[in-house]
């Protein structure tokens, strides 16, 4: 992976399901680090995950802080049940950011690129649609 988005530059690595990494203290520094490093490459590193309080457990939430600031691309979600106030203070978004996210809506994100800001809206074309089908990820 170093080799890729190092070396030879302009690949992306995507790490779906973070938390997991999150019991892995030396794993979350590492690819904090390599977050900083790999954009003078034009490589990109994209982290997934559902739940922000998994990154502000006392423990390491220092370490994973940074995540949410490197980042120069962001699409933020419908996070569920979560305080208001913990999700506008982590992802550092404005009342307004917060109010396009609010309320769940299939395909409908915040988009954050740099300071630029946008409501996303996303729809699949039929043949497409048809892949995903109508389960909810099921």
């Amino acid at each position: 992976m170093s080799n890729e988005l190092l070396t030879k530059g302009n690949t992306v690595a995507s790490l779906d399901e973070f938390y997991l990494f999150l019991s892995n203290l030396t794993a979350v520094e590492y690819i904090r680090n390599f977050m900083k490093r790999v954009r003078k490459k034009e490589s990109s590193v994209i982290l997934a995950s559902q739940n922000l309080e998994d990154f502000c457990q006392e423990h390491i939430k220092e370490l994973t802080k940074p995540l949410f600031s490197i980042p120069t691309h962001q699409f933020i979600f419908y996070a569920g049940a979560v305080d208001a106030k913990f999700y506008t203070d982590t992802l550092q978004l404005e009342n307004s950011e917060y109010s396009l996210v609010r309320y769940p809506q299939r395909g409908v994100c915040l988009y954050k690129c740099g300071n630029e800001r946008y409501c996303l809206c996303v729809t699949a074309p039929p043949h497409k649609a048809a892949l995903f089908g109508s389960a909810g990820g099921r």
